[in-house]
């Protein structure tokens, strides 16, 4: 995922100061969060601010912008190290995925999942089920 980053401007403007102010402030309360930088010339004010847009370079970004974000861990692909007994030994905090991005064929339990399980899901090849 990439993110662009641009200013943008508001102009605030009123010949009554109470109104200005209740205006100025408004707008750089609403702007907060944007690095809002404030110039005035008598009872106009002019804001710049940076605006960010986020870009998906992948499937998997194109969800976890909406919201959903898995890890390899919660994908079937994901092979976990069994103890002898053949249960998950849940102290190794990695395992096994034919999708792994090195040459062992390893991937941590807590690695965001690869986009073979969001193009899967999204070919309707894996379902989701929520649990109540």
């Amino acid at each position: 995922m990439r993110t662009e980053s641009y200013q943008q401007f508001a102009v605030v403007k009123n010949d009554q100061a109470s109104l200005f102010e209740g205006e100025l402030n408004r707008r750089i309360k609403e702007l907060r969060g944007k690095s809002p930088q404030v110039k005035f010339d008598g009872l106009t004010a002019y804001i710049s601010y940076i605006e960010n847009n986020t870009i998906p370079e992948s499937i998997g970004d194109e969800y976890e912008l909406s919201g959903v974000c898995f890890r390899c861990e919660q994908c079937p692909h994901f092979r976990p190290v069994l103890k002898a007994d053949g249960t998950p030994d849940n102290r190794i905090s990695w395992g096994y995925c034919d999708n792994a991005p090195n040459d062992l064929g390893r991937t941590y339990k807590d690695s965001r999942a690869c986009d073979r399980l969001f193009e899967e899901i999204r070919e309707g090849r894996i379902g989701l089920c929520f649990r109540g």
